[in-house]
């Protein structure tokens, strides 16, 4: 596990987000043989039960596609399948996998149901899919300027919610 921190300041495009993202990275993957436990010990930060101690989001990329290779012989039948979660270990996890060259990318959400309702992660994970949208096809965009919310949330939250006569 890597725990990175992504800066946002200056309303940055995608595009440049990505460098950043980048190097903050490059930097990481310098120190990735640091034990985990080893860097929660060193950084000690605040405990508390309710919450991991470094992050609360888990972004998983496996973007290593299927060799094909066959390795199966006469005693042993080798197959691949894909495991489920049962139990989240974060409040969050975004997983990511590349199945072949012409789906792209498939992904799912595994979220903890103390922390959210099903309606709220899924809510979350159409935000996301909207995001990637948006920047994909304008990378130039500043980040601030991507309209993440679903049509219609944003009469809900400035009208209907924000109405101070009811």
């Amino acid at each position: 596990n890597l725990v990175l921190r992504t800066d946002v300041s200056g309303d940055p495009t995608f595009r440049e987000l990505v460098g950043r993202v980048r190097e903050t990275d490059l930097e990481a993957y310098a120190h990735q043989d640091l034990p985990f436990e080893r860097l929660v010990e060193i950084l000690n930060p605040e405990r508390s039960l309710s919450r991991h101690p470094l992050f609360q989001v888990m972004l998983i990329l496996n973007n290593q596609m299927a060799t094909g290779v066959d390795v199966s012989t006469p005693q042993l039948d080798i197959s691949e399948i894909y495991a489920t979660h049962d139990a989240a270990r974060f409040d969050l996890t975004f997983e990511f996998g590349q199945l072949d060259a012409a789906i792209g990318l498939r992904g799912g959400l595994t979220f903890a149901d103390d922390v959210f309702e099903r309606g709220s992660a899924e809510l979350l994970a159409e935000r996301f899919v909207r995001l990637l949208g948006v920047v994909v096809g304008s990378p130039d965009v500043p980040v601030g300027g991507v309209e993440v919310l679903v049509p219609g949330e944003r009469w809900r939250v400035l009208e209907e919610w924000n109405d101070t006569a009811v």
